[in-house]
């Protein structure tokens, strides 16, 4: 049997020691905690973020709108946005979010606070919005935040992925000096693990449509974007009530000019979940720089590969500098290299999740120790997949990167080979179950 690995203690140990810069210090710590007292730093982050936008929310409160100046749009770059507010919808993972009316049409408004992002950061990590803004500060451009404007608003991909619109769409970016605004869709708030399926039915078709959703979204930001989401959840899926006409997609992308079966009426014909978009950095970018430690309670969705290479840099640091007192000659920091395995792991266990009614493959852990060793030693449990799903869910969640990476793409057409996007393959694989379900 494998040796189980004490995290904690060397993380202990090693932050006692001070052997790594203070943001490492505060992650690793966080890490290590984040099981056994989740629910405490869940309400310590939400009195940071509380603490953070005290000011501003009472005088949202006082006046029932908002208003900012337009970083970039092609009609009103500088003009003033004015936003009457409807609701208060709840915090976001840095920030407010509001329902909001902009010219009598309904948006969902997010705030960020554009001075504390490197303190947010320090809990967060240092991608997705936070990310792309301290790289543009970086860059000592005075007018960095209209970058990100124009970033983020600069023309999409217009390809087939994109044009499935499983991306939650951002329709103007803003700022007031002192915080930066989202303005995007307003949409519900039942994310995929909020949906009681039960109610809708399980039928296997109806699955495979939304888990279909889910793979568009993600080929929309790996192939025509050329992004990493590196926060892929449940939460990170919305459910949006559509027209049976406006259903995408009718078509298979793989088997043009097939069609799906889309015999009314069934739920996944009025309903569609799309994928909430967290700006990450290129994939080229992340194949190139190292990343940070990642968010609050996202372990259980970081690939094997992942916590081997922290344990091993932990396990080493421990070693060297504890078990055979070297000195340290300055401040270590942590980071990890992301890739396009990560969004791929992280996919299939909320795959497994949605389509075994919320389990997971593995025991469920309560502290970062058994988090680790269950990911590490355990073997995952497919039984609760039905079987038409289960041999995709099992190469999506293969232990091995270069195993995963084959088991995904055995099957495929050349072409999909050939690219070597994982999520295409993912894709093409559930157009194939879909197709055979509907043929019997």
């Amino acid at each position: 049997m494998a040796e189980k690995i004490h995290a904690e203690r060397l993380i202990q140990e090693l932050c006692s020691a001070a052997v790594y810069d203070p943001v490492s210090t505060e992650k690793l710590t966080l890490l290590v905690r984040t099981t056994s007292e989740g629910d405490e730093i869940s309400q310590r982050e939400r009195a940071f973020t509380e603490k953070i936008f005290r000011d501003r929310m009472e005088k949202i409160e006082r006046e029932g709108r908002i208003r900012f100046r337009a970083l970039t749009e092609r009609k009103s770059l500088g003009e003033f946005v004015d936003c009457q507010v409807k609701q208060f919808l709840g915090y976001g993972n840095m920030g407010p979010v509001f329902a909001v009316l902009v010219d009598k049409q309904p948006f969902a408004l997010k705030i960020y606070s554009a001075f504390e992002l490197q303190d947010m950061m320090r809990i967060h990590g240092c991608f997705g919005l936070s990310g792309m803004l301290q790289d543009l500060a970086n860059e000592e451009a005075p007018t960095f935040l209209s970058k990100f404007g124009q970033k983020i608003l600069a023309r999409k991909p217009s390809g087939v992925y994109a044009r499935s619109r499983k991306i939650v769409k951002i329709h103007n970016v803003g700022d007031d000096g002192n915080y930066v605004y989202i303005l995007m869709d307003l949409l519900g708030v039942d994310t995929l693990n909020r949906v009681d399926f039960d109610q809708l039915g399980r039928d296997p078709l109806d699955l495979c449509m939304w888990a279909i959703d889910c793979a568009l979204g993600l080929c929309h930001l790996h192939v025509e974007e050329r992004r990493l989401h590196l926060n892929i959840r449940s939460e990170a899926f919305v459910r949006r009530d559509v027209k049976e006409e406006d259903r995408l997609p009718k078509f298979t992308f793989f088997h043009f000019p097939k069609k799906y079966s889309r015999c009314a009426p069934c739920p996944s014909l009025t309903t569609e979940f799309v994928m909430v978009d967290h700006f990450d950095t290129s994939v080229n970018a992340s194949d190139r720089e190292a990343k940070g430690l990642g968010t609050i309670g996202s372990w259980l969705f970081v690939p094997p590969e992942k916590i081997l290479e922290l344990l091993k840099s932990v396990k080493d640091d421990h070693a060297r500098l504890i078990g055979h007192g070297e000195t340290l000659e300055g401040e270590s920091t942590i980071k990890l290299k992301r890739s396009q395995m990560d969004d791929i792991w992280a996919l299939g266990l909320v795959l497994y999740q949605f389509l075994s009614g919320g389990r997971l493959p593995f025991k469920a852990p309560t502290t970062m120790t058994e988090m680790i060793n269950s990911i590490l030693l355990s073997k995952l449990d497919f039984s609760p997949i039905p079987p038409p799903f289960r041999p995709l869910l099992e190469a999506m969640l293969t232990k091995e990167p270069p195993q995963r990476f084959q088991r995904v793409l055995d099957g495929c057409p050349e072409n999909i080979k050939s690219r070597k996007v994982m999520a295409e393959a993912i894709l093409y694989k559930l157009e194939v179950t879909a197709l055979d379900m509907s043929e019997k």
